[in-house]
């Protein structure tokens, strides 16, 4: 897997995600996009890695998009259909973090804005640096947001937050993320990626079915009334009893050891 905008490494069954574009702030870019989805893929194929972490190196998470080459696409006589093309090829990542079968960490090292905060919200957990912030400034610069943050964001803080932070612009810091919900924890800067790692780790331990239903339901959850979420749990239940691994869960409780679970 040839990647040029991140890195992609594995420690264990935890494989970590890292943007390296420091000297642009970690913007992203097209290149950038198909490196994370050539990643996600690696990561859903891979039955070793149980859970990611995302994070950027540097000062920034992300800077969002690259404006540089936003301008070259919006004045060089792109056509519409190409431009549409392009936002939906950068979508699919939104849709293979929310797909993927293993819990995302996003370990917020710095400024998350635009496509950036995007990226930081289809993760599943978000920690955060005390050095972080946040911005979906898009309306700063005539844009809209994408990859789903009209749906994501009011659903993490609420809708009237969601209208303000998105109309306004207004960049937050870290303890604002957190106090809103935008953010789980925030920890020092020099303890963010072995904070992330360590959660990261502890969910590697879980039952790997267990945890993937888990996920899938709660993505779905604001799709769905309370009797299809509860058929829903009824049957993710029912598919958990039959693996190898709730007899193991169960005897390791019994035998007061660690579980070894094995995803079967």
């Amino acid at each position: 897997m040839k990647l040029t905008d991140i890195t992609y490494k594995k420690d264990g069954a935890v494989a970590a995600i890292t943007f390296t574009r420091e000297d642009k702030r970690n913007a992203v870019r097209r290149q950038t996009w198909l490196d994370i989805r050539a990643a996600l893929s690696e990561c859903a194929a891979d039955d070793g890695v149980r859970a990611v972490v995302i994070t950027g190196r540097g000062k920034a998470f992300s800077a969002g998009a690259d404006l540089e080459e936003m301008g070259e696409i919006l004045g060089g006589g792109v056509s519409f259909f190409d431009i549409r093309r392009g936002l939906v090829e950068i979508q699919d990542v939104t849709r293979m973090m929310a797909e993927l079968q293993k819990p995302i960490v996003a370990a917020l090292n710095g400024y998350a804005v635009g496509a950036g905060a995007e990226i930081a919200i289809a993760s599943d957990i978000r920690i955060a640096a005390e050095n972080a912030t946040f911005e979906f400034a898009e309306v700063k610069v005539g844009l809209f947001e994408t990859n789903g943050v009209t749906y994501l964001l009011p659903r993490l803080v609420g809708q009237g937050r969601a209208m303000e932070l998105m109309l306004t612009g207004r960049r937050i810091d870290a303890r604002e993320a957190e106090t809103i919900g935008l953010v789980s924890r925030v920890v020092g800067k020099d303890e963010l990626l072995e904070e992330a790692l360590a959660v990261a780790r502890s969910m590697a331990e879980n039952a790997p079915v267990s945890m993937a239903l888990v996920k899938r339901c709660l993505v779905r959850s604001g799709e769905i009334g309370l009797e299809d979420a509860m058929t829903y749990e009824t049957d993710a239940m029912m598919a958990c009893a039959m693996t190898e691994d709730a007899k193991e869960g169960a005897m390791a409780f019994l035998e007061r050891r660690k579980p070894k679970y094995t995803g079967r």
